[in-house]
């Protein structure tokens, strides 16, 4: 028997805590996919169909088996850039930049968004821009070189610089 709860419905607000994007991300990518209901409010059942339209996926769950390393932000970095691989994000098959952060606590978040930037200025993870917010991908036939990252080959200059500023 459903209890009451299913029936009710929820809010904005609501749908996007358990979709952990901001409430605002939410309703730019409902007003981008002519999805957004005239009331603001959303049925439990919602949420799955959501995650779908919205692509919002969590990349960092405690499964998440991150390699051993000596430096953690090393760690994190192999473990991202064997995900985008494993993934297939690669070339016009992108994933949402928050999908990447998704999962993390705040600290690893900006270290991991330091490593996305240094990533991009070296030219392998490429970024667009699109409606329904900003897309990231390994730059075609760049993927070999986060694969060799990821096994612990040698890692750019600029990922480094992340952890030895400190």
């Amino acid at each position: 028997m459903a209890s009451i709860k299913s029936f009710q419905k929820l809010s904005l607000s609501q749908v996007a805590a358990q979709l952990s994007i901001h409430p605002f991300d939410l309703i730019r990518v409902l007003v981008a996919k002519q999805a957004l209901p005239p009331d603001f409010r959303f049925s439990p059942h919602d949420i799955v169909t959501l995650r779908s339209l919205t692509g919002i996926e969590i990349w960092w769950t405690p499964d998440t088996q991150r390699p051993q390393d000596d430096i953690p932000e090393r760690s994190l970095l192999r473990c991202l850039c064997s995900q985008l691989v494993a993934r297939g994000v690669i070339g016009s098959n992108t994933t949402r930049l928050d999908n990447l952060l998704r999962g993390l606590d705040i600290g690893e978040q900006a270290t991991l968004r330091a490593l996305i930037r240094a990533l991009m200025a070296t030219g392998l993870l490429t970024s667009k821009n699109t409606p329904s917010g900003l897309r990231v991908s390994v730059v075609e036939g760049r993927e070999y070189a986060l694969t060799h990252i990821a096994e612990g080959g040698s890692v750019p200059t600029e990922a480094a610089a992340v952890w030895t500023r400190n």
